[in-house]
């Protein structure tokens, strides 16, 4: 097939932008033509393969950029057209629609629902509706999208491979006993509080919290009991010293890319029933779930992990198995490629 991304990244590196690279890797190492828009010097643009058009959005009414796009499909008809980003809902979808592409799939990657007004432009825009998680796929259906017109195409991740030795991590860290590790933006959304809070009933250092945010500063001050590390570039190395990984998300997840990375690591996850997290952690197998803002719980598990390492590595054996046989790229790249020959087999 020949696939058009619609990428206009939102000038950051989270969970689309991973979602997209993945992709365009996995649906180029099974045969097909890739190409994808993204904005010149964009985080997103260097990690694509396949062939890049150095176009984007910056807004949804972008309207200078439409005859861009127009051209870009005037000349080269593409079997699929996918848009990814909030930005790319409208212009491109415009300019592919005016252009006859047959194909036009918008992939939803939030747990967000539509107002009335915006189910009828996107039903009008676009042929076909992919979600990345069953989560989403509800909320689609729920806003008023057709379900005929909806599937779902969970991501995969090639397994983070760490450069030092996990005991040499720790004792760079200063890490002797059981140690839960936080990864991701530090704000109220991503529920660090929940973390802080389960903290104060737990021995010092329990919680080993990376990355960068507006709560970082406030809470490095206030929270004694949780250690800071900052923003870290790779995550292999600090994560794979963890015992667990805890997503304590306030959020509905859409999917979980940190969750697919610790697995693949071998990490046990605790998580919040959140979006699309149950999906990817499946309680007392892969990981244990607890429900939003339930300091109380975090520390009951928390406690029994630390008290029971068995039980630990065996879930922890389980999530990398799990990983390895359902969220590779290579399943990606078929699940995706499943989805476009149903959109390709029912657009009229």
């Amino acid at each position: 097939m020949k696939i058009l991304q619609i990428g206009s990244a939102l000038y950051d590196w989270g969970g689309i932008e991973r979602y997209l690279a993945y992709l365009t890797t996995a649906l180029t190492e099974r045969g097909h033509d890739v190409w994808t828009t993204a904005p010149p010097g964009s985080p997103l643009e260097p990690k694509l393969a396949g062939r890049i058009v150095p176009i984007g959005v910056r807004r949804q009414f972008q309207f200078s950029r439409l005859a861009a796009y127009l051209r870009l499909f005037r000349a080269n008809g593409f079997d699929v057209v996918n848009a990814h980003f909030s930005p790319d809902y409208i212009v491109p979808a415009i300019a592919a629609r005016l252009a006859r592409q047959p194909v036009r799939i918008l992939t939803r990657h939030v747990v967000l629902h539509w107002s009335p007004a915006k189910v009828r432009r996107y039903t009008r825009l676009f042929t076909h509706f992919v979600g990345v998680s069953n989560a989403v796929e509800e909320k689609l259906a729920a806003s008023g999208v057709p379900r005929e017109r909806i599937t779902v195409a969970k991501a995969g991740c090639p397994p983070l491979e760490p450069t030092i030795d996990r005991a040499l991590v720790r004792q760079q860290l200063g890490l002797t006993g059981f140690h839960v590790g936080f990864f991701g933006r530090i704000n109220a959304d991503k529920g660090i509080e929940t973390v802080v809070e389960a903290a104060r009933e737990l021995p010092e250092g329990t919680f080993q919290v990376f990355g960068d945010g507006p709560l970082l500063a406030r809470l490095s001050d206030e929270a004694a009991r949780v250690r800071f590390h900052g923003k870290v570039s790779e995550v292999a190395n600090p994560m794979s010293a963890m015992d667990a990984v805890v997503m304590p998300s306030l959020w509905d997840e859409a999917f979980g890319f940190s969750a697919l990375e610790a697995m693949s690591l071998g990490m046990p996850i605790l998580a919040t029933r959140s979006g699309g997290l149950p999906e990817l952690v499946e309680d007392g197998v892969t990981g244990a779930l607890f429900d939003k803002r339930d300091s109380s719980e975090l520390v009951r598990l928390v406690r029994g992990w630390s008290e029971d390492p068995d039980r630990v590595a065996s879930m922890g054996t389980a999530a990398r198995n799990r990983q390895r046989s359902e969220y590779t790229l290579e399943r990606f790249g078929e699940r995706m490629e499943s989805a476009y020959h149903w959109a390709l087999e029912t657009s009229s």
